[in-house]
């Protein structure tokens, strides 16, 4: 967990400088923004995971509803996200949007290396 976090927080600080570069100063929040949703986001994941698998010990079918009800919830938390910082906060949708992206590429990134390490 704590790799992701290193790698999506390294990938946020490229989404940074590429908006500032792209967009100017004044975009730089936005893609901060979309940076934050995306680790939070991580982490909303890897604590249901870990209820889950907790609850598969004893009953498979309620560790199996925990991760839908975690995906629903993720969803939910991200589209929620997302209106607050493009509609209530008017940041910059492009950088708001594309540095979330950037980050959720740590999945990519983290599977190929750990691929490559078994």
């Amino acid at each position: 967990m704590q790799r992701l976090l290193i790698i999506q927080a390294t990938l946020v600080l490229i989404a940074i400088i590429a908006t500032i570069y792209f967009f100017g100063v004044d975009a730089a929040p936005a893609a901060l923004f979309g940076g934050c949703v995306a680790l939070a986001n991580s982490v909303m994941l890897y604590r249901k995971l870990d209820s889950a698998s907790s609850m598969a010990k004893d009953n498979p079918n309620a560790g199996m509803m925990t991760l839908y009800a975690g995906v629903i919830q993720r969803f939910v938390f991200v589209l929620g996200m997302f209106a607050v910082g493009m509609g209530l906060l008017k940041l910059h949708p492009v950088a708001v949007v594309g540095a979330f992206g950037l980050a959720q590429l740590a999945y990519m990134i983290c599977g190929v290396r750990q691929q490559s390490e078994d």
